[in-house]
């Protein structure tokens, strides 16, 4: 079997990559569902055929096509930049990365929402979901490990944190289509902010008083 070059293995990557990119502004433009094949192929300079030696079908080039993306905003967030902040500024940097990168992209981020079909996507998708609380998972076990906070499960925060900026995501750019997008950032990194650094919403000053115990009615 003839080995594959390094140029070979360079112009694999671009042709995939380059029917991914072609396949991302057809279905921002017109929708996955009215997409074929043979468009993406047009777009991107190649033989239909071509298209199937990459991919099984226009399904696949989605699921690749949006783990790529989760990846991209996994990297972002382990930019040196970012983690090399003062602690108390790192969520807001990283928070206002992720919006950014999604507001440059906003007429991709509705495509995204394809509802996953088997339990194959499901763990591509889980993998994918994994860079980016990764990068969430690594920065908070390093504050711990600093002596920033006190021990917690960063894991499960991670996750939680995941979810929640996700879903702000998803209503700012898929419901409200970025109408509200400073104030609905601000109000997830106030969320966020609050969460490690306080204050707690219900201090010790202003806190409801407990409910009387019956026997003491």
């Amino acid at each position: 079997m003839a080995e594959v070059t390094q140029d070979g293995v360079q112009l694999i990557q671009s042709k995939r990559q380059a029917i991914i990119e072609a396949a991302l502004d057809i279905f921002a433009k017109q929708g996955y569902e009215e997409t074929t094949i043979a468009q993406i192929a047009a777009a991107a300079g190649v033989a239909v055929g071509t298209v199937y030696l990459y991919f099984h079908n226009k399904r696949e080039i989605y699921t690749q096509a949006s783990i790529d993306w989760t990846k991209r905003i996994g990297a972002a967030l382990r930019d040196p930049r970012i983690l090399s902040l003062p602690i108390r500024q790192v969520p807001r940097a990283m928070i206002e990365t992720v919006f950014r990168l999604c507001q440059q992209n906003s007429n991709m981020m509705s495509i995204f929402q394809v509802d996953i079909q088997s339990h194959e996507e499901l763990q591509q998708h889980k993998d994918a979901d994994g860079a980016i609380t990764g990068a969430i998972d690594a920065f908070l076990r390093s504050t711990v490990e600093n002596g920033q906070l006190a021990p917690f499960d960063t894991t499960m925060y991670a996750k939680v944190l995941f979810g929640m900026v996700h879903s702000a995501l998803f209503e700012c750019f898929c419901v409200q289509e970025g109408r509200n997008e400073e104030a609905i950032r601000e109000s997830t990194i106030e969320i966020v902010e609050r969460i490690f650094f306080g204050p707690p919403l219900a201090s010790a000053r202003n806190a409801a008083p407990a409910p009387k115990r019956r026997d003491e009615c």
